[in-house]
């Protein structure tokens, strides 16, 4: 019965994939030659673009596959990123005045990639990857509510994935929910991933931490050219979820990223995350790296023999050997992290210290920041052990070793006996977890990776922080919708809650993931209302509804650290009328933060 709901679930996939397709095709037919197509100039050359169909506003403009550095290949492969040449050498400012204009009217390709969260991943993806899309109002400078000013607020997304997966693409990422608004410019950008963004020796050879660097220059660029597209400089707001949090919580950290950004929105994630911890040996990693894909006497090679012998080789071969790097199954996901540089040069360096240090000690940038999450954030990858027998006996069968290596932590008994009290009390030996307590193994994933860490970054800042000018809210989107990421989880249509990403669809359009919500469902009128929240916020610098009244965050005890910090938290409404609600919940479990502080 199980095999064939996951089969049911494989071929729901398939459908929605195809019907996708279809979508955007009918959308590409519909869009092309209704009108000139839309038009800017930046200090490059000159953009033209494509309109794209609204879902209830009409027509925007697309910009899509603009580079904002060049192709890191040959000798770029692991180095800092370069800026991108200009197309038209004599910077042309009217389209067709000066040579050819760039064609903008088609995404690029993703950043190469095995995404192991997908069952029987493939390598996919190119590293001629450094690419962006922009997104704005059909021939509008001016947005209602927004101070009557000619330039918009800008937001710009970094997407998640582990830093090992994720693309800009408008078939996950669409942006027609932010555009229907008409109120806001929307960046989605792109940044090596995996080993071709984070491997390093430790030393200048590879530095590390080039896939953040990319985020960086697509900021630069953004501060550069986004008044070009009707766009204000002075109010970006970077958000992003999951590994996309955590790199927007690094740039609040990183000295490199100052000045960048106004606004920032970390939304299940942050940089305190124990799979956020930097790497501690970078050049051993390089080293088994460099065996995996078959580099002789990698143990004796220099740095620079290492980076040479791993430029030499073909990309997919590379990101496809992740699996003999791994622990079990395809733990750690994020086996490729953020690393702390011993460039140097400074300047060049994106983290020179731990991020969970320059939080602690106040070496961040003290803007208004919201942060969220949803109740099952552990069900990322929890749910597949849980529904894989195989991976369940043998996390049972090892509990002692697998599961502190799952939290990333060394196996104690002292440990083992916490975690067993707190989540598996009264399980027999090597029965610690099941199907019928699969919830207690989801609360685990979740209390450690997600909410232990956002709690302890809010807690820390407001000690620090002035927070009557750079206050932090936060939010729990706890709305239950038709669609969930579960499925792609599990491959099952088994209910998980509200897990990790599903806050996501109602930000973004995924129309190869997830048909369309009904114009009038409830969905529908929750991504309404949820985007809208997000551009307040991105206007407004602190978290705002008519539905429930918020005070942000605030210091009550700088020595206990305890502090008095509600949540905005979305739920599902209690009848027709009232489709979604929004209240008021304690914003901090003091007996959960004070269990993890304790082991992290």
């Amino acid at each position: 019965m199980e095999r064939n709901v996951q089969k049911g679930a494989l071929l729901l996939l398939a459908i929605f994939a195809g019907a996708a397709s279809e979508a955007l095709q009918k959308q590409k037919q519909t869009t092309e030659g209704s009108a000139p197509p839309p038009q800017v100039c930046i200090a490059d050359g000159c953009l033209v673009g494509k309109f794209m169909d609204g879902l209830r506003a009409g027509p925007f403009e697309a910009f899509l596959g603009i580079p904002f550095a060049s192709p890191p290949v040959g000798k770029l492969r692991f180095a800092n990123p370069v800026p991108n040449e200009p197309w038209d050498g004599n910077n042309a400012r009217e389209v067709g005045a000066r040579g050819l204009p760039y064609d903008a009217s088609s995404e690029k390709s993703a950043c190469v990639q095995k995404n192991d969260l997908i069952p029987n991943a493939k390598v996919e993806g190119s590293e001629d990857c450094l690419y962006l899309n922009v997104y704005r109002p059909k021939g509008q400078q001016t947005s209602a509510g927004y101070k009557n000013a000619a330039d918009l607020p800008v937001m710009v997304y970094i997407h998640g994935g582990g830093y090992f997966a994720g693309s800009a693409t408008p078939a996950v990422l669409g942006p027609e929910y932010f555009m229907d608004t008409k109120r806001v410019i929307l960046v989605v950008i792109q940044y090596r991933l995996g080993v071709f963004g984070f491997l390093s020796t430790g030393d200048d050879e590879a530095p590390g931490n080039v896939g953040l660097k990319d985020q960086v220059m697509a900021l630069q660029w953004v501060q550069k050219n986004i008044r070009c597209f009707g766009g204000d400089p002075k109010l970006v707001t970077i958000f992003g979820q999951s590994a996309g949090a955590g790199s927007v919580h690094m740039h609040m950290i990183s000295p490199m990223s100052k000045g960048l950004f106004s606004r920032a929105i970390p939304m299940s994630g942050n940089a305190l995350a124990p799979w956020n911890i930097p790497t501690a040996e970078p050049l051993e990693l390089a080293r088994k790296q460099a065996e995996a894909v078959g580099v002789r006497n990698a143990k004796e090679l220099r740095s620079e023999e290492i980076v040479d012998a791993l430029r030499s080789i073909d990309a997919d071969a590379i990101a496809g050997s992740i699996d003999k790097l791994k622990g079990w199954s395809i733990d750690p996901l994020t086996l490729y992290r953020p690393v702390i540089e011993q460039s140097k040069s400074k300047q060049q360096s994106f983290l020179v210290e731990d991020p969970r240090v320059s939080w602690q000690n106040g070496r961040f940038q003290q803007i208004p920041w919201m942060t969220g999450t949803v109740p099952n954030e552990g069900a990322v990858r929890a749910t597949a052990i849980l529904a894989n027998d195989v991976l369940l006996n043998q996390l049972n069968r090892n509990i002692t070793h697998l599961l502190p290596f799952l939290l990333e932590k060394d196996s104690s008994d002292e440990l083992l006996a916490r975690i067993k009290a707190r989540f598996f009390s009264g399980r027999p030996d090597g029965q610690w977890i099941s199907k019928e307590n699969g919830q207690r193994f989801i609360d685990m994933y979740t209390e450690a990776g997600f909410i232990y860490p956002y709690q302890a970054a809010v807690k820390q800042y407001v000690t620090i922080a002035n927070t009557n000018l750079a206050p932090v809210s936060v939010y729990k989107f706890s709305f239950r919708g038709r669609h969930s990421y579960s499925l792609f989880y599990t491959a099952s249509l088994e209910d998980y809650g509200v897990v990790h990403c599903d806050d996501l669809l109602y930000l973004f359009r995924s129309p190869a993931l997830f048909p369309d919500f009904p114009p009038k469902s409830d969905e529908a009128r929750m991504a309404r209302y949820f985007v809208n929240f997000f551009i307040d916020f991105a206007i407004n610098g602190v978290a705002t509804t008519p539905l429930a009244p918020y005070q942000p965050c605030t210091d009550s005890n700088k020595v206990t650290l305890s502090m008095d910090c509600d949540v905005l938290e979305f739920i599902n409404g209690e009848n027709e009328d009232q489709p979604f609600d929004v209240r008021i919940i304690p914003g901090l479990d003091e007996d959960l933060f004070a269990f993890w502080k304790d082991l992290y």
